[in-house]
Formats: C-alpha cells, structure tokens, sequence
C-alpha cells in the first residue's frame, strides 16, 4: 500500500467503533505487538504476527466476519506519515482477515476490515494516540484489502484515500474514495476507470471504458482551506437510449462545501 500525492487525479460499509482519546499512554510504533495488544485487547498471537482475538461486544462480532477457527485475525497493514499544521502525526491501518480451514478466504465479494489509528508526536519523540476506529470499512475483494494511502487536499487538509476494484457481469470498475482524518468523514468518492470488455467476445458499438483523474489547484484560493480540483473524464460511456457507447470527454470543478463537509460541484 501506498502513500498518494495526488497530482492526478467501494463502498464503505461496516459499523464504525470511532472514539477521540485523551490519556498519556504513549507508544513506540515500531512495536507492533504492543499496538496490537492495547488496541484490540489481544493476549494471543498468530506465527506469523496476527494478533488473535475474541469479539469483545455484539457491535465487534457483526462488524467483522469471525473466523472459523473463533478469532479475529487482525494484523498492522502499513504506517504512514504526514504534517498538519506543524504537528507531525502518523497513521497506522490494520487489516482484520477471514480465514476459513486455516486459509484466508477468497470469496471475491469480501475484503478486509480496516482499522485506523492516528498518533501526534510530542516533542519527546514519544507518539500518543489521538483517534482510533475500529473497522471503519470494509474494503477490497479475495480476502484482502485494497490499496489505502494519503492524499493531500489542501496546505493542511491530509485525507485517508482507499482504492478497490470489482469485477461483475462483464463491467470491471475501480473505486477511490477520500475519507477527513479530523473525523474520518467521507469527504468524496468517485470512479476512476470502468469498462465492460468482460462482457463481450470482441469490441463492438456497445463496448464502452472512461478514465478519471482529478488535477488539483492548489494555486486558486479558497476560504476553507481546501483545495479545488478538476475531474477530467476520458473515453467513452454507455448510453441506454440508442444502445452504444458515446464520448465521455469532460472536465467539470469541484470545491470543499463546509456546510455538507464535502466536496460538491461548482456549477460554472
């Protein structure tokens, strides 16, 4: 997984266990067992490093498919880094798997639940944590998670990006969602590619694929402090009314609306 600097440019679905701490308990991220421990109450470990847990609430076990074997095998996915006005913080995703007869599951429809935790440095070096979410969303397909990285939005506005893809009935799809790490809101979400080449043996007038990308403006102004971007469109998309595909050329701007918390169209 990666971290993303957009200069281009799933569904979230889950019970969200989201809480603002205050304490001074402090960390050592490179300890992953520690993290492990304190945040999903794990006394118990797998071989290969996955903490193994029992559901602690009803919310937990409908929250995350329990394994066959009793556990939740939940695991540190990645660490990432970023500043937010002058505050080093970091942010550490884990993934919770399902495992079934000692392999993880492959049913294309289930992903991995994610978890995040986010930590501030303090000036000791030492990282306390300031918001954990215990399987914030679902995401991916197989049996794993997708692809989850930052994304920068504004000067101080740094973003949880979560990408997925999914295959059906012939139309294959990529998603990309935006998620505020100040409350873990969804802030947007869009569809960078689709096609639906699947579904025939050769291209024909019905035979359609688009691409997404989104060019930031860092340049142009803004009272929230959010950044504007450019939703660029290209290729071709299906139109039901005369049963082909039709250009999908188009360039459309978006800005941060703080009444809904999102970004919405500017209409120009």
């Amino acid at each position: 997984m990666k971290k993303i600097l957009l200069t281009i440019g799933f569904s979230l679905s889950a019970m969200i266990a989201q809480a603002q701490i205050e304490n001074s308990q402090t960390f050592d991220l490179a300890d992953q067992t520690t993290l492990l421990s304190w945040l999903f109450d794990a006394d118990t470990f797998a071989t290969n490093g996955e903490a193994l847990w029992e559901p602690l609430t009803f919310a937990d076990e409908l929250s995350a498919n329990l394994s066959d074997d009793g556990w939740m095998h939940t695991r540190v996915d990645t660490l990432l880094y970023y500043t937010s006005f002058d505050i080093e913080r970091a942010l550490v995703v884990f993934e919770t798997l399902h495992y079934e007869r000692g392999e993880i599951s492959d049913c294309p429809a289930c992903g991995a639940q994610i978890s995040v935790a986010i930590f501030d440095k303090s000036g000791d070096g030492l990282w306390s944590i300031g918001r954990f979410a215990k399987h914030l969303v679902s995401l991916g397909g197989n049996g794993y998670g997708g692809e989850i990285g930052l994304a920068q939005l504004g000067e101080n506005q740094t973003c949880l990006s979560l990408e997925m893809s999914w295959m059906g009935q012939g139309v294959y799809s990529e998603y990309l969602s935006f998620l505020n790490l100040e409350d873990l809101e969804k802030v947007f979400n869009l569809v960078i590619h689709e096609d639906n080449m699947g579904g025939f043996a050769e291209e024909s007038e019905r035979t359609y694929a688009f691409d997404r990308a989104i060019q930031l403006l860092p340049t142009v102004e803004t009272v929230t402090g959010w950044w504007e971007f450019d939703l660029v469109t290209q290729g071709t998309q299906p139109d039901k009314d005369v049963e082909r595909a039709v250009p999908a050329n188009t360039v459309e701007r978006y800005a941060f609306n703080w009444e809904t918390g999102t970004y919405m169209k500017v209409c120009r």
